[in-house]
């Protein structure tokens, strides 16, 4: 079998896969939840929550194309954030995180980054999300009480929490150390995929940490504002924990077509367990991935507006 077969072969698996867990999730929705109810609380919402939502998803992009132009530290930025907007376009469409993809090859296409060095780059801020979502995560439940835990575990979880969300900023030096340790048979290309984080200074390692943490702090507020168009009054902390949960959902490998399921579930189960009715949970959730979606159709659009000038490659080696 060729590698485009194989290829091939994989893609369809992918698609076959996610449209697969995306009626599994519809199927018990349907059979626990009154989808009816739901449907019409969403075509109830007015036009200024759908505005609002779609344009804080919109934000994210921008912070989303500026953080990759912070790590990246080359000029001009244009094709930088070009490809940011196709990953995160690419992102909110395809299943199995097939869209993680499309940075690096971006990034080598319009920006003349070095594939292995855009791979590293790609690395830096994904690991980044994770480790602040974690860190974001135990915070807001240790604030929340959600398990009723000893007050001196809720302060542990607290600042561990706390010591995740700065610890993004090492983020590049453990992709640097890793690519010093890797065995020799893949020292080259590990070395390669290290110098994405080289060159960042402390400063640049102080904004790594700020942008994560709007990206995630205003996605939270889109979801705030989804929830209160929805008729509920739960807290924004409760909020923030229901986006992480839905972050983590969105990032599985195995997942629906454009995450439609995982993400929601996660979503509706974290604000059903702070009292929430789920029919309506339901309806913010649907309500704030549908407008990730417009958004992120907008941001496709407008990332063919970039040049896809190349930088100065003598930067991106």
């Amino acid at each position: 079998m060729t590698v485009a077969a194989a290829g091939a072969r994989d893609r369809w698996r992918s698609w076959l896969t996610g449209s697969i867990v995306t009626l599994v999730c519809i199927g018990f929705a349907w059979s626990f939840l009154d989808l009816g109810e739901s449907a019409r609380s969403l075509s109830a919402m007015g036009g200024w929550a759908w505005v609002n939502v779609i344009g804080l998803s919109l934000l994210m992009a921008m912070l989303r194309a500026m953080r990759v132009a912070l790590v990246a530290r080359v000029q001009p930025i244009a094709p930088l954030v070009k490809a940011s907007f196709l990953h995160g376009a690419a992102n909110a469409v395809l299943p199995a995180r097939m869209g993680e993809a499309v940075l690096p090859l971006a990034l080598a296409r319009y920006g003349g980054f070095d594939l292995l060095r855009a791979v590293g780059l790609l690395i830096i801020v994904r690991i980044g999300d994770l480790v602040a979502l974690a860190g974001i995560g135990l915070t807001l439940i240790a604030l929340l009480d959600v398990a009723h835990l000893h007050p001196a575990l809720r302060v542990l979880l607290a600042a561990a929490g706390i010591v995740l969300v700065f610890a993004v900023g090492t983020v590049p030096f453990l992709v640097r150390l890793a690519g010093r340790v890797a065995p020799a048979l893949v020292s080259t290309a590990a070395a390669r995929i290290a110098a994405a984080g080289a060159h960042l200074t402390l400063a640049s390692k102080g904004g790594l940490v700020a942008s994560t943490l709007a990206i995630w702090f205003v996605l939270a507020l889109a979801a705030q504002i989804s929830v209160n168009a929805a008729g509920l009054d739960t807290g924004f902390p409760a909020v923030w924990l229901a986006c992480v949960a839905a972050s983590f959902a969105f990032a599985l490998p195995l997942n629906g077509i454009a995450s439609i399921g995982p993400f929601e579930a996660a979503f509706v189960g974290v604000l059903a367990a702070a009292g929430a009715p789920a029919e309506a949970a339901l309806t913010a959730a649907i309500h704030l991935h549908l407008s990730a979606l417009i958004a992120a159709g907008l941001v496709a659009v407008a990332a063919f507006m970039f040049p896809a000038r190349q930088t100065d490659r003598s930067l991106c080696h």
